[in-house]
C-alpha cells in the first residue's frame, strides 16, 4: 500500500508553482497538472512493490483542537499575518482534491475532524503485518511508524 499525504503534496506543489512568493497568483491549472504528475510519478515508482495508492487528506477543525485549543496556533497565526491569500489557496486545494477523488483511479481517504497523519497511522497499524507500506511524505513525524514491520517512508523533497 502506498500512503500519500495528499495535503502536503498539494501545498508543496502550490509553493513550487508560486516560488513561495505571496505576490504571485496561484495558477490552478498548473498546480493541478503538477499534483497529478507528482501522484502519477509516485504510483509508477512504487506500485510494483507496494500496490494500491491511497491518498490521505486532512479535514478542517481536527479533533486535537478539542484537547489543545492552541493546536497549530502559530501556523494559523502565521497564515493570518501572511501576504498569501490562504482562503483562495485552500479553495484551490479543495477543488483539486475533489477533482482527483472524482476523476482518478486513486482511493482518497478523508475523515471528518482527522488529519492525513491520523489516517496514515491507523492504516499502518492495521495493515503493516499483511502488506508492505510506503508512506509518501516529508513529515518527520512518520519516522515513529517505521518501527512497524514492512513500513518505509519516501520524502519527495
Amino acid at each position: 500500500m502506498i500512503l500519500v499525504d495528499l495535503n502536503q503534496v498539494l501545498i508543496s506543489n502550490l509553493m513550487v508553482q508560486t516560488r513561495g512568493q505571496a505576490d504571485v497568483k496561484p495558477n490552478k491549472e498548473m498546480i493541478r497538472h503538477m499534483v497529478v504528475n507528482s501522484l502519477r510519478g509516485f504510483n509508477v515508482k512504487f506500485k510494483n512493490k507496494y500496490g494500491t495508492m491511497v491518498l490521505c487528506a486532512d479535514a478542517g477543525n481536527p479533533w486535537r483542537r478539542d484537547l489543545f485549543p492552541n493546536y497549530k496556533y502559530s501556523r494559523r497565526k502565521g497564515r493570518d499575518d501572511s501576504a498569501f491569500d490562504w482562503e483562495n489557496i485552500f479553495n484551490i486545494i479543495t477543488e483539486i482534491k475533489n477533482e482527483i477523488k472524482e476523476n482518478f483511479p486513486y482511493a482518497v481517504m478523508y475523515i471528518e475532524r482527522c488529519e492525513a497523519d491520523d489516517i496514515i497511522a491507523m492504516l499502518v497499524k492495521y495493515y503493516h503485518q499483511s502488506e508492505p507500506i510506503m508512506i509518501v511524505s516529508g513529515d518527520k513525524d512518520f519516522i515513529q511508524l517505521q518501527r512497524f514491520t514492512n513500513v518505509e517512508q519516501y520524502a519527495p523533497i
